[in-house]
């Protein structure tokens, strides 16, 4: 009769005792979006103040970079370039991200509830993704206020007074973009506003 072997049932035991501790250590999804958030805004409030410092001593930095010739130009030139141009996308992406992330974290499962951070959160998505639309908006009103909307490409002011048809025309562009940002933004809350209470509450 052939005899089990007490080290195998040993060794089984103790995987399946080592793997729910392994799953309950694990981080939560919510966590790990609260931390990408948190990362994208220390990106966010570094690339800012840095960026509006460089182009606040572009003057300065400018004329001892033309005084540089061959490569060193060159290679000055392209590193002020591209700062110029990394910084303030970075900020942007950054922010826009950290509340992307923010979102998220409200909407997935974590260990510790935080319903006042939560509740802050999902106000500043709000805020953020009904942005353009509330620009939108705001445009179109100060037009009726004022009787004359403005164009930058190409740069012309419509009057009501004058030119009532290129104005209607153009409120109705305002309104119609407004309609449209609304509704992507609507698209993007109404599953989690319609779906029940944020993890933890």
């Amino acid at each position: 009769m052939p005899q089990v072997q007490p080290h195998a049932t040993t060794s089984s035991s103790s995987l399946s005792a080592a793997t729910p501790a392994a799953a309950h250590g694990a981080l939560p999804a919510g966590d790990r979006s609260r931390q990408r958030a948190l990362f994208c805004l220390l990106v966010s409030l570094v690339a800012l103040p840095a960026s509006w410092l460089l182009f606040s001593q572009l003057e300065r930095l400018w004329p001892a970079i033309a005084a540089m010739e061959g490569l060193l130009f060159m290679a000055a030139t392209t590193l002020l370039g591209a700062a110029m141009a990394v910084g303030p996308l970075a900020a942007a992406l950054g922010f826009l991200l950290a509340v992307w992330f923010g979102v998220e974290s409200v909407y997935r499962p974590r260990r510790r509830p935080s319903p006042a951070l939560d509740r802050f959160i999902i106000g500043a998505g709000l805020l953020v993704w009904f942005a353009p639309a509330l620009s939108a908006i705001a445009i179109a009103v100060q037009a009726l206020v004022r009787g004359r909307i403005h164009f930058v490409r190409p740069p012309r002011d419509y009057l009501l007074a004058t030119d009532p048809i290129a104005f209607w025309q153009g409120v109705g562009f305002w309104l119609i973009m407004a309609a449209l940002f609304a509704f992507l933004a609507w698209r993007y809350w109404r599953p989690r506003l319609l779906s029940g209470k944020p993890h933890g509450e």
